[in-house]
């Protein structure tokens, strides 16, 4: 009896030793980088076809509630304009409205209120649309990134079925960054990216200590994705001592394609 059971013993630590030396299969037999060079050509296609790109926005800005909703404080209605040129996205805001506390403002308060939204926006160095999301992707970035396939998400993400990815920088620097990107199965386009910088910014009277930022992008009828909403939501410290919470949801519509954008509508941001 003793001998059967050693038998048994034995053949049973075979069989283990056998399974766990098996290589692991990738998730549902997909390629990673078969993957994401399909997205990135993908991508390549739709910046051949699109010049610049003008948006209607309205931006909310106010308390962010448990529940994920944002209590208003403040409200923009903006004009938003993008050239995109072969190294870099040239991005220009209209502000055209201001309500405080859903009211109406008058235009030099609302020239007050925009020179501020863009002083805060420089000194916390949030990413607005024009940000190239998918760099991380890119053969020269790559070497500064961990990239994860997470496999097909396990919800949809606005009603798409999207691959996952998981980014991690491995450098602790501002123009980097963490985030989570989901891809539509099909089409291979950006639905949702969810991310923060690597490194945070830090400086004598204004130290951040949290940011996260979402894009979510949808086709317009000719089949290009564009941002349909922009949220983010941080916390900081200014002076030391007074702590500084913020949360705004940025809603994008309209898009008018290869209008012939002139190059004086940037002056302002990119001279």
């Amino acid at each position: 009896m003793n001998v059967v059971r050693l038998f048994i013993f034995v053949f049973f630590l075979v069989v283990l030793f056998t399974i766990n030396a098996l290589p692991a299969p990738q998730a549902s037999g997909i390629d990673p980088e078969a993957l994401i060079e399909r997205i990135l050509a993908v991508e390549a296609k739709q910046l051949s076809e699109i010049t610049d790109v003008i948006l209607d926005a309205e931006s909310v800005q106010g308390k962010r509630e448990s529940d994920g909703s944002l209590t208003e404080e403040k409200r923009f209605v903006k004009k938003i304009y993008m050239k995109y040129l072969p190294d870099t996205t040239w991005y220009q805001e209209e502000y055209l409205e201001y309500y405080k506390n859903g009211e109406l403002q008058k235009p030099e308060e609302l020239d007050k209120e925009a020179a501020k939204q863009i002083e805060k926006k420089r000194k916390r160095k949030t990413r607005d649309i024009s940000y190239p999301m998918l760099s991380p992707f890119y053969p020269e970035q790559r070497g500064r990134y961990e990239i994860t396939y997470e496999g097909v998400a396990a919800d949809r993400i606005d009603d798409y079925v999207c691959h996952h990815f998981r980014v991690n920088s491995k450098e602790a620097e501002s123009d980097c960054i963490n985030g989570n990107y989901y891809f539509e199965a099909e089409s291979f386009h950006l639905v949702k990216v969810d991310y923060s910088p690597a490194k945070l910014v830090r400086k004598t009277m204004f130290k951040l200590n949290r940011l996260n930022m979402s894009i979510r992008y949808r086709p317009t009828p000719e089949g290009w994705w564009l941002p349909r909403r922009f949220d983010v939501e941080g916390k900081g410290k200014r002076a030391f001592f007074i702590g500084v919470r913020f949360a705004a949801t940025e809603y994008y519509s309209n898009p008018r394609v290869n209008t012939g954008i002139q190059a004086k509508v940037f002056e302002d941001n990119n001279d």
